[in-house]
């Protein structure tokens, strides 16, 4: 009786774990820009100013 019982959760869980992965590659992600992808278009800029009587140069990124 035990390893009929015993053989069954066991064949329970593999069947679970099988299917498991299944149903995660059929979920579907909604992003805020309306499913275009994550690309950003993004660039860097030479940004300088004055800091203390000193000249500053920075690069900044600027992205959409």
């Amino acid at each position: 009786m035990k390893s009929i019982l015993l053989a069954s959760v066991i064949a329970l869980a593999t069947a679970l774990a099988a299917i498991a992965p299944t149903q995660a590659a059929t979920m579907i992600v909604k992003t805020t820009d309306h499913m275009h992808g994550m690309k950003k278009h993004c660039r860097t800029k030479v940004v300088m100013h004055w800091r203390h009587h000193h000249k500053v140069v920075e690069k900044v990124m600027a992205c959409n």
